[in-house]
């Protein structure tokens, strides 16, 4: 089987157009993973973090990997997944510890220790080259590309591709997130106009607050 991957019409620049060509051209996972990073390595010189040795995470049970809730950060860390008037994009806050929104034309999201990533996370046990989150065929995707410590979602390690729903956990070495999927939007009802008075004036919590329903309407 050739697994050389195609010559794009156009040469790719960034990692997620790297990545994209890649997966279109070449199914086999371990060799999309050194084809992919053999590929970024040439165009991205590295820091002393990401050139940093894989901390190797000995797991006694790889099967059952349970999650300690006592241990979560009291600011727990997401992502999520949003499909929006035909726009695809994720927004978390694993980096700096502050949420953002991740607009990728090719809807191919980066993980790992590589600077280049579009997630890129300091975490020794997560593999400079770790996982992509993928969007295709109208669905979130956690593609494992061979990583040392590999990928688990809900606690069952990732083969090749795994499809990834709403309030799924993923551990990807030592950075355990949970995946949220928003692909639904509603208008809600405006409010009595008076309410929305007292809200936007801020008036005094003295004053007794009247709950303005529209009467006329019987449920």
């Amino acid at each position: 089987m050739n697994l050389e991957p195609t010559p794009p019409e156009s040469q790719p620049d960034t990692p997620e157009e790297i990545a994209l060509a890649l997966f279109q051209s070449i199914p086999d996972v371990e060799a999309f993973d050194q084809a992919f990073w053999n590929e970024l390595d040439e165009i991205s010189e590295e820091n002393h973090f990401t050139r940093a040795q894989t901390l190797l995470i000995d797991f006694e049970d790889q099967a059952n990997i349970e999650f300690d809730k006592a241990a979560i950060d009291p600011k727990p860390k997401y992502v999520q997944g949003v499909l929006q008037a035909g726009q695809v994009y994720l927004i978390t806050n694993l980096l700096h510890n502050r949420s953002q929104t991740l607009i990728q034309s090719q809807k191919v999201w980066t993980i790992g220790r590589h600077r280049a990533a579009a997630l890129p996370l300091q975490d020794r046990k997560m593999s400079r080259r770790h996982a992509v989150i993928l969007y295709a065929d109208f669905n979130f995707y956690l593609l494992d590309l061979n990583s040392m410590n590999g990928s688990y979602v809900n606690g069952d390690r990732v083969k090749q591709r795994q499809l990834l729903q709403d309030g799924d956990r993923v551990c990807l070495g030592h950075t355990e997130f949970l995946f949220y999927v928003s692909q639904r939007s509603r208008t809600l009802d405006l409010i009595h106009p008076e309410v929305f008075s007292r809200f936007s004036h801020l008036e005094s919590r003295s004053t007794p607050f009247v709950d303005y329903i529209d009467e006329s309407r019987e449920d």
